[in-house]
């Protein structure tokens, strides 16, 4: 092929790019769009933000690099396999995109968006610019992995154990400094009060973070695969390490100047082992560095020692000099003319070019019919919803013994509810009674923020244990139907029972399950709507009653005193 009709066939190509990179930009806005309340609500992937700029700069590095090194393809033909890719990809979108606007939180659904997204990318790269680049480009797209969340199977278990391992490990540091102090699962008991770890450290980000900042350094300092999976571990060990640490400062903090006072240091702390784990990782990544370029160069000299041998065996003394006899050259002219241009000729050109074209008018088309599709069966099945009554808490203040319990700042910024509060008394019989209620007006992310906390993940973590439940009963007080699921834990006092209710506006009984993480449940907002309605979560810690059975009983009995329920205006 001639080098003025490639020059002439460049434009169609960078306008065919430009074309399919339209629907391409949608599915990753989708992607981004999905986990961004992830990113701005959970501190353990807050640095979820960065990552779209990390992915951008490190794509821009490794094209410089490549295009510096005198690439030579541009388009090596029609893949099979990445047009079937392409074509099973775009099919699963559709059926991702369904769940994912009923529960765009389960995290599974994430990362299927994340892999019909970045698959894609890597179907159009490979056709349009040729399995060389697609190489080249492949791990900066997969960066992108490090900010979708962990599945919560994954998640939770690591999460768990590393914080009460830390709780652990600070308590007996405490007291080898003389401070005394207990641990309670993921609380530390000082003389001044109880410190919770989450406080401390924050649920262990740097440790999600740290892996990010490994495998960011490891691209960009382009190191061997060797020496980034070393770098991985180190930075796991360096995230507990300094969290230990600051552990250890904000309780010793406590200890001596009360809780109060973690407030004023626990923002300078976070900060500090963030800055100190990133400057750590970057100082080991550059060590590596220099050391493989060390082994670079002795290969390098050995290559050298080994060409000079072989020209002094020859008795060609310009091999010395670095210069290469005249049959050396011609072996290499050989060997360079017999590498294959990678350039098609026209015909294979243009049947590329109408393959692309298609691919980008019909993925197109597909997405407008997917989101089209998606739109009208929500709203179909939205437009059936019967209204629900508007009800509230109504704390008992003509208790005595009632106390309001304040919210703190944290837990505001966790669940970014509408309306809270929380309370605890005791009754004649001698139970004690703790409630928390908050709602969410509807939105996008009422659903997603009304089920990031349940019993089953907060119970554990002050050092409680679960032994029973959940079980669900459908509880109707003053005409609403309230899912109640009931929970017995263990706890250093006795056991204590909880119950958990999360009540979502206009959905039917049959929607709610045993357990709220059911995969049943979780694609049943196909069928029952998007949860973006108005959402209300109480919970209810009573202790002072043994039996289960009676336990539920006070806890009915007590809803008909605390559920207020207001009645419809009448239109004259």
């Amino acid at each position: 092929m001639r080098d003025a009709d490639r020059a002439a066939h460049l434009p169609r190509i960078a306008l065919k790019g430009v074309f399919l990179s339209l629907p391409l930009a949608y599915l990753w806005f989708r992607l981004i769009n999905n986990l961004w309340p992830e990113w701005t609500t959970n501190p353990q992937y807050g640095f979820g933000l960065l990552v779209p700029l990390l992915c951008l700069g490190l794509l821009i590095r490794r094209w410089h690099s490549h295009t510096q090194a005198g690439v030579r393809e541009f388009i090596v033909g029609r893949s099979r396999l990445a047009v079937l890719s392409f074509g099973i990809l775009a099919l699963l979108y559709l059926p991702t995109r369904l769940i994912e606007a009923a529960t765009p939180e389960w995290r599974p659904i994430q990362w299927l968006l994340g892999i019909e997204s970045i698959g894609l990318s890597f179907c159009v790269i490979e056709l349009s610019l040729g399995r060389g680049w697609l190489r080249q480009l492949a791990f900066p797209v997969l960066f992108f992995f490090v900010a979708i969340p962990w599945p919560s199977l994954v998640e939770q278990p690591i999460i768990q154990n590393l914080t009460q391992l830390s709780a652990a490990i600070v308590t007996e540091a405490l007291g080898f400094l003389g401070i005394p102090a207990l641990a309670h699962g993921n609380v530390i008991e000082v003389a001044t009060g109880v410190v919770g770890v989450d406080e401390a450290c924050s649920g262990i980000r740097s440790f999600q973070s740290s892996l990010m900042i490994s495998l960011f350094f490891g691209e960009f300092y382009r190191l061997s695969c060797g020496r980034r999976c070393l770098l991985i571990p180190i930075g796991f060990a360096f995230a507990i390490a300094f969290n230990v640490c600051r552990m250890s400062w904000l309780t010793t903090v406590a200890a001596r100047k009360g809780i109060s006072a973690i407030a004023e240091y626990h923002d300078p702390a976070g900060i500090t082992i963030a800055i100190a784990c990133t400057v750590a990782l970057w100082g080991l990544a550059w060590l590596l560095l220099k050391r493989q370029h060390k082994e670079e160069k002795r290969g390098e000299a050995s290559a050298y020692a080994k060409l000079r041998r072989d020209g002094e065996g020859r008795g060609q003394k310009s091999a010395v000099s670095g210069q290469w006899s005249s049959s050396q050259k011609s072996e290499v002219a050989t060997a360079d003319s017999a590498i294959p241009t990678l350039h098609p000729p026209p015909s294979t050109l243009n049947s590329q070019l109408s393959t692309l074209n298609l691919l980008s008018l019909g993925l197109i088309v597909w997405l407008v019919v997917v989101e089209a599709g998606v739109q009208l069966w929500y709203y179909h099945l939205e437009s059936r919803l019967k209204p629900s009554p508007n009800w509230s808490m109504v704390f008992p203040k003509n208790n005595p013994t009632f106390k309001t319990i304040p919210i703190g700042e944290k837990e505001k910024y966790l669940l970014r509810f509408n309306e809270a509060k929380q309370g605890e008394w005791e009754e004649a019989d001698g139970t004690h009674w703790q409630l928390f209620y908050c709602s969410w007006l509807p939105g996008r992310v009422a659903g997603y923020l009304a089920k990031r906390h349940t019993p089953e993940i907060c119970m554990p973590a002050v050092g409680a244990k679960m032994v029973r439940g959940p079980q669900l009963a459908m509880i109707n007080v003053h005409g609403v139907d309230l899912p109640v699921r009931s929970y017995v834990f263990e706890t250093a006092a006795g056991p204590v029972n909880v119950f958990h209710c999360r009540w979502e506006a206009g959905v039917d009984n049959s929607a709610y399950l045993e357990h709220e993480s059911a995969r049943y449940n979780l694609i049943r907002g196909i069928w029952a709507g998007r949860g973006t309605h108005g959402q209300k979560v109480f919970e209810i810690i009573l202790a002072g009653k043994n039996d289960p059975a009676q336990a539920k009983a006070a806890m009915i009995r007590e809803l008909e005193e605390l559920i207020a329920v207001e009645q419809p205006r009448a239109n004259f």
